[in-house]
């Protein structure tokens, strides 16, 4: 009888510290951050803009989720709405390369390999360049996509200089304008954490 009374005051006992050690975790944990944030680039291969305007490379919006913990990787940063120029990053630490996978690309340091097989790799007086926010920037396909950030990419054979002054003007820079506004996705990352939701975040379930 002792025995039984002692496990049961001890179940109490865990039950009890479980309950307490979550609330406390409802009034500590810090409210979860919606990412939703935008930003302008354009691809460009042998002096030809490549058109990234299909359906094929746009998030389709009733794919997305709400439940920014179960987000898919193309809901992580994607396009919408046959809109290349606009990059609409719903995670932190979403990279360039990160979109471009999404899309069905790749592209490493010095190579670039399109949805439809071709590979295009540096070689003579060919260059992969990128161009950051009007600066020539180191190979930039794992750099984390900032907030209103303007990436050229570039394979060919133009000289930096010319990249700079002709061509990186051509990429649109409208992102900010797009934080503000509507996102036509339900992944849009703007609605705020409910109270359910911060509640199952701190009993962890």
């Amino acid at each position: 009888m002792q025995g039984q009374r002692s496990i049961l005051m001890l179940a109490t006992g865990v039950v009890v510290g479980a309950i307490a050690l979550g609330l406390l975790r409802l009034v500590m944990l810090p409210a979860l951050e919606p990412v939703h944030y935008h930003a302008n680039w354009a691809l460009w291969i042998d002096g030809k803009r490549v058109d990234l305007s299909a359906d094929r490379y746009m998030e389709d919006v009733a794919a997305c989720s709400a439940d920014a913990s179960n987000i898919t990787a193309p809901q992580r940063v994607h396009m919408h709405e046959n809109n290349p120029d606009v990059v609409h990053v719903h995670h932190a630490g979403a990279t360039w390369a990160h979109l471009a996978q999404n899309l069905g690309w790749g592209i490493g340091s010095d190579w670039i390999y399109t949805d439809e097989g071709a590979l295009y790799r540096e070689e003579g007086n060919v260059r992969l360049t990128f161009v950051l926010n009007g600066l020539p920037v180191p190979p930039a396909h794992n750099r984390v996509i900032q907030p209103g950030d303007r990436l050229l990419i570039s394979m060919g054979e133009e000289e930096i200089d010319a990249l700079v002054r002709d061509r990186f003007p051509t990429v649109s820079s409208d992102a900010p304008g797009f934080d503000a506004g509507f996102d036509p996705a339900g992944c849009q990352g703007s609605a705020e954490e409910t109270f359910n939701e911060r509640l199952r975040r701190a009993f962890w379930f």
